[in-house]
């Protein structure tokens, strides 16, 4: 995938990269074994309440970033258009044409 879109310029959509992600995070799933996810599982909470102990006001912000950053993706990212393309130029000749000119 990331080869496709460096070579070839390949566009991705956010509804594509976002079904990418629950691909790829399913595959780690069954990749790895119960025992293996508690242990990264417990690896990652020691080390978020550690960087909370050492770094609080830090974490703070990097959680609202986060918040903030998801919030905007999905209000922008997933949001479908509900008007075409417009040219105004096409429009302006209509009207003209409906009004007689």
């Amino acid at each position: 995938m990331c080869l496709s879109i460096l070579i070839w310029g390949t566009l991705l959509s956010s509804l594509q990269v976002f079904g990418y992600t629950i691909a790829l995070l399913g595959m780690l799933y069954f990749k790895t074994s119960a025992d293996q996810r508690k242990e990264l599982v417990g690896s990652a909470t020691r080390s978020w309440a550690e960087f909370g102990a050492n770094r609080p006001i830090l974490r703070k912000l990097l959680l609202i970033g986060l918040l903030g950053a998801t919030i905007f993706v999905l209000l922008t990212g997933f949001a479908p258009t509900y008007a075409p393309a417009m040219d105004p130029q096409k429009a302006i000749d209509a009207a003209k044409s409906l009004a007689g000119h």
